[in-house]
């Protein structure tokens, strides 16, 4: 036979060759088969010689099971010079005088790979991932003869309906094969190692009255499949699927829903300030985090709703066939419950929260896009309003959201604009009502949209990551408005900042601090750093730390907000703390709550102030009294004022004492 081939004809076949089974030798029926495989099996000075015993082997016992049976095929995989894996495909074929060879022809294979590095391997790129097992059975399915391979992979099958994991695989490829006389089939057998995927092709000799199969271990292929499916369907960190499975169950879920005419909804769910944890903590603790978070809402949510990762820390939940509305409210509530315990996290107890925005088909979306838009879009307003919550979607929802990216990328040129001025609240002290200090309200006047209040835009901050450079303003002009009302002559002016969480947890704040004060020629004594009791307890160990190095500065320190998070009595204590302020939310119901009384005197044994937010009537005044509050602030009093507003105020008020200015955020 020929071993070449005119090169026109080389582009559009496939590699073709020739192998004598009695001689080993190779003949080529075109060019591209000997460039592609001519090395692979064995082309030198001396002709073209099949160079592996073992494959050799193989074809000839297929030969000899097969007898004079051309139709059925032999088949092994097969690396080119290249790498490229190949199936190839072995028919017998006469070569005369009593000679028998195959004729081969390669093609790629539809999932391309190049061999690993530490293959084993017989010649350069080859390897034969799994021989042939060639058996006879008679047509009621009696055991014949097995070879070699056969026998040592079914040691104890004696009737055909043994090979099968399944037994009514067996009745069905039995059936099937009768009708045929030919089947190819991809099934699982049982074999001595176990239940493995093999790819059999059997055929009936009518003239001999028996079934000749072989069967082929594809285990490998099926795997690496299965491993390709999970990677490109799951992710890899919490092993959910990910965002295109959930297109796919909502895009069928749609055509069941409007076939059968029922309800869907999804929860579009984001971590509160897991950003934070990111940048203070780094990705592996995030990663940690992200698991445990993971594996509890998957706990959490019902067996029939399905859990997605969209990526970085948004999740959605997808519940088909539902009867009323409450039901996803009800899987909200459920999992922001959750977040209310503790995630153990490398010798560690972190504590995050879940804003979740709900959106059901078909009042709030026909199509999956809208759906998603839209429960993303009360995500925001959820997150917007307070963590730890959930909103259900309002057509209002889509103009908030569209407010918010416009705020969001706004927020940018307006630190770079000076956009933001601080406003000043009167403190006063309860045992003579004079005026003691005062609190500074961040406000953003926007040059279209008017003055906006800080609710608004210090969740974008947050999240956008702006609520850095914005912090270190807020910091840099209250030591700029305290050196102009020293030079104005109120030289006991003491001054408050309150930081954001995200803020307290940037490893340069005590060093940004200390620079402010040095550029502003300011006094430390005359700075008070003001800090949420959670964003305190978030690292205890490392929140005494720093705090104790802002007192070495000469900073005094506050906690703001107290009652609303979660201290721990015994971290209270270590901490260098001089001012508690209780929120405005527990001074609203003086009346019947006790909570504020028995703050004040913890504070009071402890050598605490106490300063109560949010004061508006005279019944409140008379409660704190006698709870022997020592300060208060609210509108009672005064109403926020500009910088100029106030130093009028401060001149007019005779105040025996200069006051302290708080800062907030």
């Amino acid at each position: 036979m020929s071993e070449e081939v005119p090169q026109k004809s080389l582009s559009s076949s496939s590699p073709v060759w020739v192998i004598d089974l009695l001689h080993g030798s190779v003949s080529w029926s075109n060019l591209v088969a000997r460039q592609k495989f001519g090395y692979v099996l064995g082309d030198g000075q001396n002709g073209s010689t099949l160079n592996d015993p073992e494959l050799q082997s193989q074809i000839i016992s297929f030969a000899r099971c097969a007898g004079s049976d051309s139709s059925l095929a032999f088949h092994w995989h097969m690396s080119d010079v290249e790498g490229t894996l190949h199936r190839c495909d072995a028919k017998l074929i006469s070569l005369g005088a009593q000679q028998v060879g195959v004729s081969v022809r390669a093609f790629p294979c539809q999932q391309e790979r190049v061999l690993p590095q530490n293959s084993k391997m017989i010649g350069p790129n080859f390897e034969t991932f799994q021989s042939l097992a060639f058996m006879t059975f008679t047509a009621t399915g009696r055991t014949l003869s097995f070879s070699h391979k056969a026998a040592e992979l079914f040691p104890n099958v004696r009737h055909l309906s043994e090979l099968f994991a399944v037994s009514s695989a067996a009745k069905s490829f039995k059936q099937r094969l009768e009708e045929s006389g030919h089947l190819e089939q991809e099934i699982r057998l049982s074999t001595l190692s176990g239940v493995r995927w093999y790819r059999i092709e059997a055929h009936i000799d009518r003239i001999n009255d028996r079934i000749q199969l072989f069967a082929q271990d594809i285990q490998s292929l099926r795997d690496y499949e299965v491993d390709l499916y999970r990677l490109q369907n799951y992710d890899s960190l919490t092993h959910l699927p990910n965002r295109y499975l959930l297109y796919q169950q909502l895009e069928k879920a749609q055509v069941t829903a409007k076939k059968r005419d029922r309800m869907f909804g999804i929860l579009y769910l984001d971590l509160d300030g897991f950003k934070i944890v990111n940048d203070t903590f780094g990705h592996r603790i995030g990663d940690q985090l992200l698991q445990s978070v993971s594996d509890r809402i998957k706990a959490t949510i019902p067996s029939r709703s399905c859990l997605y990762r969209l990526g970085g820390d948004e999740f959605v939940v997808v519940m088909e066939h539902i009867q009323e509305l409450d039901e996803l409210e009800s899987i909200a509530k459920a999992i922001g419950t959750t977040g209310l315990e503790p995630y153990p996290v490398s010798d560690m107890e972190m504590l995050i929260t879940t804003s979740i925005g709900i959106a059901c088909y078909p009042m709030h979306g026909v199509d999956t896009d809208s759906l998603l838009k839209n429960a993303d879009a009360a995500m925001y307003q959820s997150k917007e309003a307070a963590h730890n919550g959930y909103r259900v979607y309002n057509e209002v929802m889509s103009e908030s959201f569209r407010a918010y990216l416009t705020l969001g990328g706004g927020l940018r040129t307006a630190i770079e604009e000076c956009q933001f001025e601080l406003y000043y609240q009167p403190k006063i002290r309860l045992s003579d009502e004079f005026t003691v200090g005062a609190e500074a309200l961040l406000r953003w006047r926007h040059p279209e949209l008017g003055m906006i209040s800080p609710d608004r835009f210090i969740p974008i901050a947050e999240e956008s990551g702006l609520i850095l450079p914005l912090g270190e303003w807020v910091i840099r002009e209250a030591c700029r408005q305290l050196k102009a009302w020293q030079m104005q002559g109120l030289e006991q002016v003491s001054v408050s900042v309150n930081l954001s969480s995200r803020q307290f947890m940037h490893p340069d704040l005590v060093e940004m601090v200390r620079s402010a004060l040095d550029e502003t020629g300011v006094d430390p004594k005359y700075l008070e750093l003001e800090l949420t009791e959670s964003m305190l307890m978030a690292d205890a160990n490392e929140t005494v730390e720093k705090l104790h190095a802002f007192r070495k500065m000469g900073l005094n320190l506050s906690i703001d907000d107290f009652g609303t998070g979660y201290s721990s009595l015994a971290y209270l204590k270590k901490f260098p703390i001089q001012t508690l302020k209780i929120d405005r939310s527990f001074v609203q119901d003086l009346g019947v709550d006790a909570i504020v009384k028995a703050t004040i005197a913890m504070a009071n044994s402890l050598n605490l102030k106490v300063i109560a937010e949010g004061v508006e009537n005279r019944q409140q005044i008379d409660a704190l009294v006698g709870y022997e509050c020592q300060e208060v602030q609210g509108f009672l009093f005064a109403k926020p004022m500009a910088s100029d507003e106030f130093s009028a105020y401060m001149q007019q008020s005779n105040a025996p004492h200069q006051p302290a200015l708080q800062v907030i955020m």
